[in-house]
């Protein structure tokens, strides 16, 4: 089948254009009158010749993203809205991807023209969302497909501005602390050593600053292989039992109650079951669905599995906020709302408005983790750089024949 762009006019004169599928121009042209239009103008959809299958920037090689995701499901919905068939959306959407992106849109586009639905298309192609795949579910079936894929990339665009935050006020204190660390093992491995080899060749007596880094220098060169295989071996067993389903539990339970950290997490999974819920809800999702859904968005396993007991529960008839009351480690707050949306009736845009409460809250949280951070790893890397320069600084000293005292 070919795709074909016209303009043509209606029985009313009024003049429209659109795309239509049909074996050969002719063919086109006759459903189109068989449909009562006049064609003013057909032509086959071909790739323009000007498209661009090279690129001197290799990032634009990289495999399909988060974000190219978010972009492309914009640039479709405002398509659709604007009377352009999916299939079309979608073809025009790869013809201006980057060239990595184009493999998956256009593998989309031939699904849907041998017939199959999007929802399906995207499934199989392994890196949508279970609730972006849901959302356009439930627009295929409701007609309102435009609408939901605005959602799901607004959605997405928000995940991602959280994770982008997150890193963002991580950046500093941990290339503080990389740096501090390098730096140290660099003076212990090399400048401590030959301070050391100086000071017996000259006979001077060892300052006692300057005997303790040698001694911590020592171990640290005596052990350097023995640390670099613990840690490798701790990463290793870390990673399997982050892996194994039980011990990923206990794991995300455990994270959950560190100060701090915990309060971070507990606010970021009740922004996520917050903003995913009352999308699905507000799309039509039936409740038993939507909390299917939560149990595989869920980073944080614990979290989820409390997610299952409450689907369990409702499955046997009871309310969403009982057993997410009893078994939940959401916000107090949110529990509550849950209660109240329920008995009125107006559960979706309860937790919509949630989403944007906790969402401020999980900002100022972060501001306040990064804000405490950043200057306890100024003490802690001041302190072992100091001690550090503090003993060369003295070993020299005695070295040129100084008094340390």
């Amino acid at each position: 089948m070919t795709i074909f762009n016209y303009t043509a006019r209606d029985r009313s004169g009024q003049q429209l254009s659109d795309v239509v599928e049909s074996a050969s121009r002719d063919a086109a042209i006759m459903k189109l009158r068989g449909d009562g239009l006049l064609v003013l103008q057909i032509n086959e959809l071909k790739q323009k010749t000007d498209e661009k299958n090279y690129s001197l920037n290799p990032l634009d090689y990289r495999s399909i993203r988060s974000q190219d995701i978010e972009n492309a499901f914009h640039q479709i919905a405002v398509m659709l809205r604007s009377g352009v068939s999916l299939l079309a959306a979608v073809e025009l959407t790869r013809k201006y991807a980057r060239i990595g992106t184009r493999k998956v849109w256009a593998k989309i586009a031939e699904r849907i023209q041998q017939g199959g639905a999007f929802t399906d298309a995207l499934k199989e192609q392994g890196m949508f969302s279970n609730l972006t795949v849901q959302l356009v579910a439930v627009g295929e079936q409701t007609g309102n497909l435009s609408t939901v894929m605005n959602q799901a990339a607004k959605e997405m665009a928000s995940t991602r501005r959280l994770k982008k935050q997150i890193t963002s006020a991580l950046k500093y204190p941990a290339f503080t602390l990389v740096f501090a660390i390098g730096l140290v093992v660099f003076m212990l491995t090399s400048i401590v050593p030959e301070i050391k080899k100086l000071l017996k060749i000259m006979g001077k007596p060892m300052p006692p600053i300057t005997q303790a880094l040698i001694d911590v220098s020592d171990w640290f060169v005596q052990n350097t292989v023995y640390m670099a295989v613990g840690a490798t071996v701790f990463t290793v067993i870390f990673i399997v039992l982050y892996q194994w389903p039980p011990a990923r539990w206990w794991i995300d339970r455990f994270a959950l109650r560190v100060p701090l950290i915990g309060h971070v997490l507990r606010l970021s999974g009740t922004v996520l079951f917050c903003r995913a819920m009352g999308l699905l809800l507000s799309s039509g999702v039936l409740i038993v669905d939507a909390l299917k859904t939560m149990e595989v968005l869920h980073g944080n396993k614990f979290m989820a599995s409390h997610v299952a007991f409450a689907h369990s529960r409702v499955l046997q008839g009871s309310s969403l906020a009982d057993p997410l009351v009893e078994k939940s480690r959401y916000m107090d707050l949110v529990l509550q709302m849950i209660r109240v949306g329920e008995n009125s009736g107006t559960l979706d845009d309860i937790l919509l408005e949630m989403t944007e409460y906790h969402e401020e809250l999980l900002e100022q949280a972060i501001a306040k983790l990064t804000g405490m951070i950043a200057p306890l790893m100024t003490v802690f890397v001041g302190g072992l750089v100091g001690f550090v320069y503090a003993a060369f600084l003295v070993a020299m000293f005695s070295a040129a024949g100084g008094s340390p005292s």
